[in-house]
């Protein structure tokens, strides 16, 4: 027994030799980001992006491929599409080079409102100051589109989009409401007739509208514009869904109008 007042069973002293757990570094220094070097944070964007371009791209592959459409795509897939489909570019990265400084078209207007049934419906999307503007036209029999570019309010082109299956709408859709990818809205016809891609980075879509050998159109719409916009065809598409039986694609909508391949609509 021992009248010393020191613990039995003292820690042992602390050895400053040994590595610590690493701990993110707070800082406000420029080139962080919660600690994270932007470097690196660019760098995990970019894999990102890239990771879901290429799932989006394997399954074009194989829906061209279940549709007949992959021994024409050499052949006559616009060149872009050629290089996108075999891996030669990123199709984002291309878009946004050759369609620099799109509008963005934050001004919406529905009729009717999303989630409102009718037969028809109208949709635009203005800039702020009303500099250009998309509208976009949906004929409820067919569910086909009619999609127009407008500039300074003079000048519009227009891109008939015909019907298309319930399948293809519903899918459409259903990666439109990913954060983030690419999708392609078109006919059974393809890269034949006019077809749209949209661009969904964060939330944010970029619209590109092509008429072969006609006439490009582009611009960017915002995450609230987006949702609405997604909403509203929803509700018209849904409601136009094939009988059991019936190919919308092949059935002529007596109500939307027809846009011959040198057709310029003003």
């Amino acid at each position: 027994m021992t009248n010393s007042s020191a613990p039995p069973n003292p820690l042992p002293p602390a050895d400053d030799s040994q590595p610590s757990a690493p701990v993110p570094r707070q800082t406000d220094e420029p080139g962080f980001v919660d600690g994270i070097p932007v470097e690196e944070l660019v760098r995990l964007t970019r894999e990102f992006t890239a990771r879901i371009t290429n799932e989006d791209r394997q399954r074009l592959q194989l829906e061209l491929s279940e549709s007949g459409h992959q021994r024409s795509i050499q052949s006559s897939a616009p060149f872009l599409l050629q290089q996108f489909f075999t891996g030669k570019i990123d199709l984002d990265v291309e878009l946004a080079r050759r369609y620099p400084g799109s509008p963005l078209m934050s001004e919406l207007s529905f009729t009717p409102e999303p989630g409102q049934q009718a037969r028809h419906g109208f949709a635009s999307f203005a800039s702020q100051d009303s500099s250009a503007a998309m509208t976009i036209e949906v004929h409820g029999a067919s569910g086909a589109l009619n999609v127009s570019f407008l500039l300074q309010s003079m000048i519009a082109v227009r891109f008939a989009l015909g019907a298309t299956t319930d399948m293809h709408r519903r899918r459409f859709l259903e990666l439109m409401r990913r954060p983030n990818g690419i999708a392609f809205l078109w006919t059974r016809e393809r890269w034949e007739r006019d077809y749209l891609i949209f661009v969904v980075r964060e939330h944010f879509a970029r619209v590109y509208a092509f008429g072969p050998d006609r006439f490009d159109g582009a611009c960017r719409i915002t995450p609230e514009g987006l949702d609405q916009l997604l909403t509203w065809l929803g509700t018209f598409w849904a409601d136009v869904a094939p009988k059991e039986g019936e190919d919308l694609s092949q059935k002529p909508d007596p109500d939307a109008e027809q846009s011959p391949p040198d057709a310029l609509s003003w």
